[in-house]
Order: structure tokens, then sequence, then C-alpha cells
């Protein structure tokens, strides 16, 4: 009888008092602080690793997307202004449009990305939709020569717009002390009208314009605003948000984009090994060194997105709490999300810090340090910057491991600004060689700590916005990531 009591008091208890509901294992660990060790190794006990084939079939088209930017940028002044004769401002118009164009329509593409259910997924059906128009706009961009020659001067005859072509026969790459016959050619090929002064944009020495036709603005126009809107916004934005979801786990997410920012940078390094041959190849002919190097990355981004189609699956979706947002609301609620609006304080003003030192070197080694033979020192400049990029990937993954990713990230923000301070003091003259070079390691450390951390950072930010709204937004959380570095 008194087993029975104690039997029927505890179910009696049972019914009567509150059932707590049950919690996801994201919000258990949400709930603990972000940065605990407990909530870390939580989530390292329950998540699955991601297998080497599925991190490397993702991160392989960053490898010709890098290729294909470290192309055009430069094609736009060594073809379309120096060789065709566009004009600097119809170009930074046209630029200038397509790129506010492009950041507007980001948001509804992000947009439309999160709303979208297919059997496929969301993200997979935008990028083999619009990864083959982008391969096609690359191609087309990189080979105006198709449909376009040289402008010509008010006698009817091609200008010459390359010193190579004009007094080829003199020059001598091994000769660095003298070059007075090299000179005087050049002083008489201007003087002729065959080679454009120096500091000459849109006319020849006799003051007639010889600028390109509108069709050719036209034509890099139309063809750059869809290369911006099916590559960087429909291909991209897809794909770094289909990278956001891949893993939940804390350690895991360093690891997969410590590997994307190595396949990023490996396509630098390509890019720069081709050019570098097919420029030895084609010597007087930028036309035809930018369309192969056009054809070849155009036809290894295909490869690699098949690739990823075939190999990546995206993960499987909780039902939504609530309907999706319009867009306005949508915006709003994210730019409400308190840790975002935090990252993005110090997202912006590290990712231009991280990418001026690239940027402004080549005019750092020609101006201030006024050394002549100035592609030299670049290459082995660049080449220490790219060696210690590879190397830091590994060393960040690791001390992310240990001290958390936020941690490390401030670390380094906070070394690389007494770097540059310390170096900003440094005499121009006194940076050769040995102090220039160091400098360029710690640039290398730093480009790959602003590319590895924050993209892991934002996938927590990401988890975190779901906790609240019920909601993944993976695709208008990296509209700006995206956009950021453009």
């Amino acid at each position: 009888r008194r087993a029975r009591a104690r039997k029927v008091l505890s179910l009696v208890v049972r019914h009567s008092l509150p059932i707590r509901p049950s919690i996801s294992r994201m919000e258990a660990v949400m709930m603990q602080s972000p940065a605990s060790p407990a909530s870390q190794n939580l989530v390292a006990n329950t998540e699955k690793r991601l297998a080497c084939g599925t991190i490397a079939a993702y991160s392989a088209p960053r490898m010709p997307f890098s290729a294909i930017d470290l192309l055009i940028r430069p094609a736009r002044i060594t073809v379309y202004r120096d060789a065709l004769g566009m004009t600097i401002a119809a170009q930074a118009m046209i630029v200038s449009l397509c790129k506010s164009a492009d950041f507007l329509l980001g948001f509804m593409l992000g947009k439309l990305s999160d709303a979208t259910r297919t059997r496929w997924g969301r993200r997979k059906p935008f990028i083999a939709l619009c990864s083959p128009v982008f391969m096609i706009c690359t191609l087309l961009l990189g080979s105006p020569g198709w449909f376009f020659s040289r402008p010509h001067s008010a006698d009817g005859n091609s200008t010459v717009t390359t010193v190579s072509e004009a007094c080829a026969a003199l020059v001598d790459s091994s000769n660095r002390s003298s070059c007075v016959e090299l000179k005087a050619c050049i002083d008489a090929a201007v003087a002729s009208s065959t080679l454009r002064p120096w500091n000459a944009t849109d006319g020849n020495a006799d003051g007639v314009a010889a600028a390109a036709p509108a069709s050719l603005s036209a034509y890099f126009g139309v063809l750059y605003f869809l290369w911006y809107l099916s590559g960087w916004t429909s291909s991209l934005i897809p794909y770094d948000a289909l990278g956001m979801e891949l893993t939940s786990d804390y350690h895991e997410r360093a690891r997969l984009f410590g590997v994307k920012t190595a396949f990023q940078f490996m396509g630098y390094l390509l890019q720069i090994g081709v050019g570098l041959g097919v420029s030895l190849a084609f010597e007087t002919d930028v036309l035809m060194q930018v369309r192969l190097q056009a054809v070849a990355y155009s036809a290894l981004l295909g490869l690699c997105f098949a690739l990823l189609l075939r190999s990546v699956a995206e993960r499987p979706l909780r039902p939504p709490k609530h309907a999706p947002l319009p867009m306005v609301p949508a915006v709003r609620q994210l730019l409400a999300n308190g840790p975002y609006r935090q990252y993005l304080v110090f997202k912006v003003p590290m990712t231009i810090a991280s990418l001026l030192p690239a940027n402004l070197i080549i005019d750092y080694i020609k101006y201030s340090m006024r050394i002549e033979d100035f592609n030299a020192t670049y290459y082995v400049a660049f080449a220490i910057v790219l060696l210690c990029v590879f190397g830091a990937i590994p060393l960040l993954i690791s001390a992310a491991r240990r001290w958390g990713k936020k941690e490390v990230l401030a670390t380094t923000c906070v070394v690389e600004a007494l770097l540059f301070a310390v170096a900003f003091a440094i005499p121009p003259g006194a940076m050769a060689d040995g102090p220039l070079y160091i400098l360029c390691a710690c640039v290398g450390f730093g480009m790959a700590a602003s590319y590895v951390l924050p993209d892991a950072l934002l996938a927590d930010i990401i988890d975190y916005d779901e906790l609240h709204t019920g909601l993944r937004s993976e695709g208008l959380y990296t509209v700006v990531e995206s956009n950021l570095q453009q």
C-alpha cells in the first residue's frame, strides 16, 4: 500500500507542475556565454565535422573568382582605356553607376535567396542559373578586340599606344643603367604622333581627339553591369551564404573559412603566374593576353561550380516560426541585431585597412621609395605577402580554437595598428629591402586574419539572429560582406 501511494503521489505531482518547453541545441548554447569553453565544446561534440572533400569542393570556386577579379580590374585600364581609347570620365561614370545599382540589387537578391525553397536548396539554384551568365560576361568583357579596334588619328592610321610597338627593337631588359637610344626613339615617336605623350588621355599630339566610339562605352557598360549582377551579386552572395550554413560548429567554421581564404589567395597567385606567362608569349599584344586569361579562368570557374553543385549538399532547414518579412522590415531587423552592428563597426575600417597596403604598395615603392626598377621589388614584396597569408591561416585557426575568434582578431588588429604606426614614422628611403619585406610579412598575416576570422564570426552572429527571430537570413547578412571588399 505504501509503494502504491508513493507512485500515485508522484504521478499527481508530475502532472500538476508546469512543463518547461524543450529548447534546441543552439538555444542551449546561446543561453551560455558566446565565448565560453562550455558552449564551444557542446557544439563541437554534437556537430559532425565537415569532410575534407566537402570543404575543398565549396572553397574551389573562390580561386577562379579571385583570378577573374585580378584580371578584369587592371584590364579596364590596359585594354579599354590605353589600348581602345575609352576616356577616364566615361569609364568612371559607368563603373560608378553599375556598382551603385548592383549594391541595391544585392539586398533584393539576398532576400530572395533566403525566401527560396526548392528540392535543391536555397542557394544552389541561383549559382547554377547565374554562374554561366557570369562566365559568358567575363569572356566577352575580356575580349573586346573581337568587335573593336584601336582608335584612329586624323589621318586614319591606327594610333600606337605602347612603347614596345614603337621601339621594340631597342628594348633591352638586361640593360638597367642606360637607355639613351630608347629615350630618343620614344621622343621621336611622340613628336610624330605615333606614340601618345606620357600624360595624354584622349587626344594625340596635334590635339585631335582620338577617343573610342560610343559603341565601346555601351558595350563595356552593358557587360560590366551584367558581370557584376550575375557574378558578384547573383552567384557570390548565395555562394557566401551557403558557407555560413554548412556547419554550426564553432571551430569548424574557422577551418572552413580558412581553407576558403587559402583558395582565394591561390587565385591571386594563379593570375600572377599565368599573366606573367602570357605577357612573355605575347609581349606586344595586350588584347590577346587578357583574352586568353579570360577564356582559361571562365572554364576553370565552370568546372569548380560544377564540382560544388555535385558535391556540396545544403543543410535541411527547420520550419520557420513565422512568415518572412518584407524587404524594409527585414533590413531593419538585420540592423537591430546588436552583435551585427558591432561587427560592422570594426569590419568596415578593418577591411579598408587590410586592402590599402596591397593597393598602394606600387605607388609607395615607385614614388616614395623612388626605386626605378620598382617591378622587381614589387613582385618580391607581393610574394612575401602571399607566402605569409598561407602560413598564417593554420596559425590563426589553431589560435582561434585555443583562445577564441574574437580575441585573436582583436589582438591581431591592435598589433597591426602598432606596426603600421611605427612604419609610418620611418622615412621611405630607410625602408629598402629588409624593413619593407618585414612590413610585407605583417601585411600578409593581417590580411589572412581579416579574411578568415570575420566570416566565421558572422556565421555565429547569424545563429544568434535565428535564436531571436526564428529565421535564417544568410543572404541578407552576406550582401554587405560581399560588397564591402569590392
